[in-house]
């Protein structure tokens, strides 16, 4: 697909992954267990499935249960033991991860540039108003917008239409940037522009649709918008 850039007004952009690095919680995990990287690993990606799973079943579950019980289960998983407390600390790094260093200039060459930029992620509206402040783009940040406002998480179709609405945007001219896979077939299944952003210099999961632009940071999409 191409990306059609004349044709973008408002610019969505994930939260987790996308903003922040997920996977910066080894940190925290690495204090207390022999397999950090690996329970990292497993708790994202088993969160993304009680995600994926909840949005096709209809049974909406807050984002803070299901890291709750993903957590637990990487931890099963490899066969490490925390004390309740450590499992607190460690399921409250998720409000301190890693940000990567081209968000903040990146958002600002694409507000100055005259872009309306919103937050869309499956995250609580708790959770995405602490990440806002940690990243620091309160001010850059029209508004965040939630699985929780509808019911239902990524990839479906409901929630890019609902984001579409709240940002009084048609479909097609939203540009919806992410890091997932799922996330990009979600926006554009929708009608939207997916622009993934390769945050680990990984290889594109070829299966359905070709993203409508790759990018690694978001000053490489502020280039392709001429912002």
């Amino acid at each position: 697909m191409t990306f059609k850039p004349g044709r973008i007004d408002t610019v969505l952009v994930d939260s987790y992954g996308t903003l922040v690095n997920e996977v910066s919680t080894t940190e925290t995990l690495e204090k207390y267990t022999q397999q950090p990287t690996a329970i990292a690993h497993i708790w994202d990606l088993r969160g993304s499935i009680y995600g994926i799973t909840s949005a096709v079943l209809d049974e909406f579950k807050p984002t803070v249960d299901r890291y709750e019980v993903s957590l637990d289960y990487a931890l099963e998983a490899v066969g490490a033991e925390v004390t309740e407390s450590q499992r607190q600390e460690i399921i409250d790094s998720v409000n301190q991860l890693e940000i990567y260093s081209d968000v903040r200039s990146g958002l600002e060459r694409l507000v100055d540039a005259g872009y309306e930029v919103y937050i869309l992620s499956n995250g609580d509206p708790e959770m995405l108003d602490q990440l806002v402040e940690h990243v620091d783009i309160d001010d850059l940040v029209v508004e965040t917008i939630s699985a929780a406002d509808i019911g239902v998480c990524k990839p479906d179709r409901r929630l890019y239409r609902h984001a579409a609405a709240r940002t009084n945007t048609p479909v097609t001219g939203i540009a919806h940037v992410a890091g997932s896979w799922y996330d990009i077939q979600g926006a554009l299944h929708t009608g939207m522009q997916g622009v993934w952003i390769n945050r680990d210099q990984s290889k594109w999961e070829t299966f359905l649709s070709e993203p409508s632009l790759k990018i690694e940071s978001f000053h490489d999409l502020a280039d392709a918008l001429d912002a």
